[in-house]
Order: C-alpha cells, then structure tokens, then sequence
C-alpha cells in the first residue's frame, strides 16, 4: 500500500464519519418535535406545581383574614362587654351628677364628639368641673 492509498482510505473514512455523525445530528437535532414534546411536557408540569402553590398560598391568605375578623369581632365584643361592665358599674356606684360621663352606648365613643357638645374628660373630671364654672 502507498501512501497515496493509505491517505484515500482516510479521507473516504473522515468524509463517511462525517456523513454519519451529519445523518444523525439530524435525527437529533435541537428543537426536535420529540425534544420539543419534552420541554412542553415539563413545564406543564412545573406550571400545575407553581398553580398549585398560588392556590394554597391563597387558601393561607383566606384563612388568615377570617381568623383576623374572627378574633376583631372577638375583641370588638369584649370592649362592648367591659363598656357595659362599667356603664352599669358607674351608674350604681358613682356620683350621679346632671352630666353624663360615658355615653349611653359604646359605639358613641367610636363616633367620636358631638359637634356642638364639649367632650367629656372623663380622666379629670375636676377639670370638666372648672370648666361648667367658666361657661
């Protein structure tokens, strides 16, 4: 064998690996429809997990705003309680003057003044005392 052979043979041998490996890089070529398949398949699968996790952080959100109101209603109701404690507790035992100091209801106080009323400091009543002397 020459070296004119030898170099032939290794020429037809490089073009015909290069034929095959050409012939199937193409049957596997990025972006294939099966690879295309596959890629699809996964995030489809990755958006019903995240669809999931919306749906459960929701449920966490929902459920903490009902408890939220439920205990602010709780409360709401254990201030009117103590407000009516002593509302009646003032009413027995405290000085009856011609000046209510608490209102008849607790949502008076949420109501805030009356426009034309003075406020009652029911914290010094000497004060509020002093000023019924001024007017």
């Amino acid at each position: 064998m020459t070296a004119t052979t030898i170099w032939t043979i290794f020429v037809l041998a490089v073009i015909f690996a290069a034929l095959i490996g050409f012939a199937i890089g193409r049957r596997q070529s990025p972006g294939g429809t099966a690879q295309l398949k596959d890629i699809q398949d996964q995030h489809e699968t990755e958006l019903a997990q995240k669809q999931l996790e919306l749906e459960a952080y929701q449920q966490k959100v929902h459920d903490h705003y009902d408890k939220t109101a439920t205990v602010f209603k709780n409360m709401a109701g254990s201030y009117k309680e103590l407000f009516d404690h002593l509302s009646v507790g003032y009413e027995q035992l405290g000085n009856l003057s011609d000046q209510r100091i608490l209102p008849e209801r607790a949502g008076a106080l949420l109501d805030g003044p009356e426009p034309h009323k003075k406020e009652n400091d029911f914290m010094n009543p000497h004060d509020r005392d002093e000023d019924a002397l001024t007017r």
